[in-house]
């Protein structure tokens, strides 16, 4: 028989849903429910958090009234002191006290806060591709870049909570667009697509030309410049745009940098690449791979393993529900 102690409800706030499951203690899901966000004003969007929560007890055979801890993952940067939402762009949040919302309307249970990347990488070290690697760091490209960091078995997460924040990294210092999160996200990439093709429209058509330029990247949008995304890309790519091909490749390329600094500064044993965008590109993944394997120190590069992901969209509900219980078990 299940100890009702054992388990933790995982909750993973993204720009559109909630998504909440009763996790055990070895990662496994019992109950879930998802929500979908019809406002994303604080209020509503804790409103969604309790239903979902409550409809997953439900799911797994548990009273919401019996669970002891709650681990929040939101897409954004946390206070990690505390508990505060410091920006989450994809809700249009910025200092948003969502652990104190929260507490209000469960102020029996522990609640833990952090960030889905942060969350999602102690579930892939606790369950998933990072299981047994002490030193690890995991990347994930998706609406944004982020890294999940764990040395010596234990989660970095810096003294604000900022460690692995690697879309904001410098890459191009002095430029219009100097951070990774310009080059390698899956909304800029498509940002730039836009822009490529409406400059070389307007060139072909001030000379009485039909435009050349990402004309298959085009028709696999349907024809529509808003319908571009990674997977048009990629198809693109495969059928020799050179402007898909272009944009991909550099985004790997730099992208690549990034993890191979990240990867030689702190050595670990084991580097997870994934994330929707890599997911949808998989042109991309390969080249961010051998930019890795281009710039990062060669002593770094003889221990490192490279692997993919295995817990998916699951990863963050699972890492949110696995640190709130150990920091409930300490608090």
């Amino acid at each position: 028989m299940r100890n009702r102690d054992d388990l933790t409800l995982g909750i993973d706030v993204g720009a559109s849903n909630v998504r909440a499951a009763v996790i055990d203690p070895l990662g496994r899901i019992l109950g879930e429910d998802k929500h979908r966000l019809v406002s994303k004003e604080p209020p509503q969007v804790v409103e969604a958090v309790v239903r979902a929560a409550k409809t997953a007890c439900g799911a797994a055979g548990i009273p919401f009234a019996e669970m002891r801890a709650l681990g929040l993952g939101v897409q954004g940067q946390i206070g990690k002191s505390n508990g505060m939402v410091l920006s989450a762009p994809g809700l249009g949040w910025r200092d948003v006290e969502l652990q104190k919302l929260v507490q209000a309307r469960a102020p029996k249970l522990f609640i833990k806060l952090s960030s889905d990347v942060a969350a999602a990488t102690w579930a892939e070290r606790a369950a998933g591709a990072g299981k047994g690697a002490d030193d690890l760091v995991v990347v994930l490209v998706g609406a944004t870049v982020g890294a999940g960091i764990v040395l010596g078995g234990r989660l970095q997460e810096g003294v604000s909570g900022a460690a692995g924040d690697l879309g904001h990294v410098n890459i191009h210092p002095g430029g219009h667009r100097g951070c990774l999160d310009a080059y390698a996200s899956a909304p800029s990439l498509a940002a730039w697509a836009r822009d490529d093709l409406r400059i070389a429209s307007a060139a072909a058509k001030a000379v009485g030309k039909t435009p050349a330029v990402g004309r298959r990247l085009l028709e696999h949008a349907d024809g529509d410049p808003d319908r571009i995304n990674a997977a048009a890309m990629e198809r693109a790519a495969d059928a020799g745009d050179d402007l898909a091909i272009h944009l991909l490749d550099e985004a790997s390329r730099l992208l690549g940098l990034a993890v191979a600094n990240l990867v030689t500064a702190l050595n670990p044993s084991r580097l997870l690449l994934g994330g929707t965008l890599l997911a949808s590109s998989p042109r991309m993944r390969r080249g961010t791979q051998q930019s890795v394997a281009q710039h990062a120190s060669r002593s770094a590069l003889a221990v490192l393993e490279v692997a993919t992901p295995a817990l998916g969209e699951e990863a963050a509900i699972i890492g949110a529900a696995l640190m709130a219980a150990e920091a409930a078990a300490n608090a």
